[in-house]
């Protein structure tokens, strides 16, 4: 009976460790994103989190989970272009044809507030 019990408990601590965030996305996420990945609903949230959470907007480079993803604390975040401020202006943060990922990506700090007030499904470029 307990080898039973130790055994289920083993089996639910390998799917919590699975789905964690860990800040470090598969080599080959940018690719999946292009093909729809955090927005196709036959993955699950914990897949999107293992695979490519940070570019799914739902992890946090530090492991822990963004707002979209389930968290409660977002870290600090910077703008990787000088540009953010008139793209925003310009409503590249509300535009669905740009994946959350790329917005916060190139323009966290500015388009973070945008995206965790509401949670918009995620778009690939191009679709």
């Amino acid at each position: 009976m307990q080898s039973s019990h130790l055994a289920i408990a083993a089996a639910c601590l390998a799917v919590a460790i699975y789905a964690q965030c860990t800040g470090n996305d598969h080599p080959q996420c940018a690719s999946w994103i292009t093909n729809g990945f955090c927005s196709n609903a036959n993955y699950t949230t914990e897949m999107k989190k293992n695979y490519c959470g940070v570019q799914c907007g739902l992890c946090n480079l530090d492991g822990t989970q963004t707002a979209a993803g389930g968290g409660a604390s977002l870290v600090s975040c910077t703008d990787r272009n000088a540009n953010c401020a008139s793209w925003a202006a310009g409503g590249f943060c509300t535009n669905t044809t740009y994946s959350n990922a790329i917005k916060l990506l190139y323009c966290c700090n500015t388009c973070r507030p945008s995206l965790t007030t509401t949670v918009a499904p995620v778009v690939a470029p191009g679709r």
